[in-house]
């Protein structure tokens, strides 16, 4: 198993938060947002296996498993962007509580997938050919990620974040959790809040199609990437539904 790199604040003896980053993140990804939960939680932001200076590994999901029970003693609530929220899906049995921020349910069709894999194989085989710079020039000019394009300050911190990883781990990441390879997940048995963009219409669509015992809420003022483009605001709409389902226990 892979020794995880990790980024904490708070007190240990308080309620857990894990953060999962998305596709080549790290730990760092998260430092605008921890400042709103370290009083009141404590705040493990990890670098997942290919990413940070986590090594990559060729069972992520399991390492996870693994790693998740000697991080905390109690259940925590997993706060996942993009693949990160995915992969926090997939491990909603360790979970008290689950934040999505724009991750995919799960495609229902063979087609879906198929084109899916198709499309993460080429990325995957662009990462392995091209500089870090042009494939992340290429990478960041898909629509989903407009609104973040046009923001060149979050831009161009995000990016030089990225420059830092290592090509062919993430070419691996890629094609291992590849949303083709993910089982559609429409059952949640612990509280879940599911967040995407005031501008990522493809979210707002997909997650208005989820089963009514999640909550879903919109982040103004932002895209696909709500977690850099409007950190505040994602924090703000965690807190308050952290504390609206505390109230409720």
């Amino acid at each position: 198993m892979p020794d995880f790199r990790k980024l904490t604040s708070g007190n240990p003896r308080l309620p857990p938060l894990i953060f999962l980053h998305g596709f080549f993140g790290s730990k760092e990804d998260w430092e605008q947002m921890i400042p709103f939960f370290e009083n009141s939680y404590y705040c493990i932001a990890l670098d997942l296996p290919g990413h940070g200076s986590t090594p990559y590994c060729d069972d992520i999901l399991l390492a996870l498993k693994a790693e998740i029970p000697k991080l905390t003693s109690s259940k925590p609530v997993l706060i996942g962007y993009s693949m990160g929220g995915r992969i926090a899906m997939q491990l909603r049995e360790f979970a008290k509580a689950l934040v999505n921020i724009s991750g995919h349910p799960g495609l229902h069709s063979h087609k879906e997938r198929e084109e899916r894999l198709q499309s993460d194989t080429i990325w995957s085989e662009k990462l392995l050919t091209l500089p870090l710079e042009a494939f992340f020039s290429q990478w960041y000019s898909q629509p989903v990620f407009h609104p973040l394009a046009t923001n060149l300050p979050s831009m161009q911190s995000l990016v030089k974040r990225r420059m830092k990883q290592n090509s062919a781990d993430l070419a691996r990441v890629m094609l291992q959790m590849s949303l083709a390879r993910q089982t559609p997940i429409v059952d949640f048995p612990c509280p879940t809040l599911f967040l995407h963009g005031e501008n990522d219409l493809k979210y707002r669509d997909i997650f208005s199609r989820l089963s009514s015992t999640v909550t879903v809420r919109e982040v103004d003022s932002c895209g696909h990437a709500a977690l850099v483009e409007n950190a505040a605001g994602c924090s703000k709409l965690i807190a308050n539904w952290l504390g609206e389902i505390d109230a409720n226990a």
